[in-house]
């Protein structure tokens, strides 16, 4: 690159430096002690030589443009010509001071059900009550723990989702799928026993403690009237055997337990199904069964038996004994 004469003072600036950078020169005058007042004439200087060999401007290539140099940006700082800008310290406590919990901002006359629509665990930030849960050494010093952050919540079940209110819009909105309960049912027994003589009973049970299962829960018990089965003498003397001490005769009742399975629906699948094979086994026809003879049976009949015989000789000499002496009195 040849330069002219008016310009040798910046050949080290030029050569060195970026084109028309204030910072080259402030540090060139800073350890030399020249400065150049004629900074028209270089500029002129370098847009004449930034052209290419066909006549075109010579376009300087920058990775982060309109961008101060780190040695620049410590020499404003160091004679105080930039301003810092002093970033707060990064706080929790003052960055939740900017919105009070939902709990403190929730009203009284909100829409409960669309806060809390279906069953969840215990959130304290949702609940705007002032729920204590725990135990402490010195309960009359110091008080149960506060809501938040209270694990003993957690583990309990809670029945938020079932308010009187939340009840009765399920009940209105299933309303159109349920017909109207019969009031005869209410008022006779042997009618609901006709219609429904299957009965299935459960029972759930909640208390506190660290699991929320029962083991009895999972018990299930079915009860049946014998005379619904509409079983045969033969059948129904087959089913009672099966049976055993699950019939009670005094009021013709089947009651099968079961608790076997780990789960509710197992067992009561499992009740269905032995409901099911004594049904079928009763009805069933087994060769051997025309070999049974009267000692065979569970009850001692009175027709066919000996006695039988005996008193219907008895009253037929009685007859005889009465006939004779009307006779001999004519």
């Amino acid at each position: 690159m040849l330069l002219s004469r008016k310009c040798k003072p910046l050949i080290h600036d030029i050569c060195f430096g970026r084109a028309q950078s204030t910072l080259v020169e402030e540090m060139k005058a800073a350890l030399t002690g020249y400065k150049s007042d004629n900074k028209k004439d270089v500029k002129n200087l370098y847009e004449e030589e930034k052209r290419d060999e066909k006549g075109d401007p010579f376009r300087e290539f920058f990775v982060k443009p309109k961008r101060k140099l780190r040695t620049q940006q410590d020499i404003l700082k160091s004679t105080g010509r930039a301003t810092v800008a002093e970033k707060p310290k990064a706080d929790l406590y003052d960055r939740l001071a900017i919105r009070r919990p939902r709990m403190e901002e929730m009203k009284t006359d909100q829409d409960w059900p669309s806060v809390w629509p279906v069953a969840a665990s215990f959130r304290s930030s949702v609940v705007p009550l002032p729920i204590r849960m725990g135990t402490r050494k010195n309960p009359e010093k110091k008080p149960p723990f506060k809501t938040a952050g209270n694990l003993e919540l957690l583990k309990i079940p809670n029945f938020l989702h079932l308010t009187p209110e939340a009840i009765e819009r399920h009940c209105k909105a299933i309303k159109k799928f349920c017909t109207k309960w019969p009031a005869e049912f209410d008022d006779s027994v042997q009618l609901h026993q006709t219609n429904y003589p299957l009965l299935v009973s459960f029972s759930d049970y909640v208390h506190q403690g660290t699991s929320l299962r029962d083991t009895r829960s999972r018990i299930i018990v079915l009860k049946l009237k014998l005379s619904a089965l509409h079983l045969d003498s033969a059948a129904k003397d087959k089913i009672r055997r099966l049976l055993g001490s699950c019939y009670c005769e005094k009021t013709d009742t089947i009651t099968l337990v079961t608790d076997r399975c780990y789960t509710r629906k197992q067992n009561l699948d499992y009740v269905m199904y032995l409901l099911t094979a004594l049904y079928h086994e009763a009805r069933k026809v087994e060769p051997w069964e025309k070999m049974a003879q009267r000692e065979d049976d569970l009850k001692v009949k009175f027709i066919g038996s000996e006695a039988e015989k005996a008193a219907i000789e008895l009253l037929n000499k009685k007859v005889l004994l009465v006939s004779a002496t009307v006779f001999n009195n004519n």
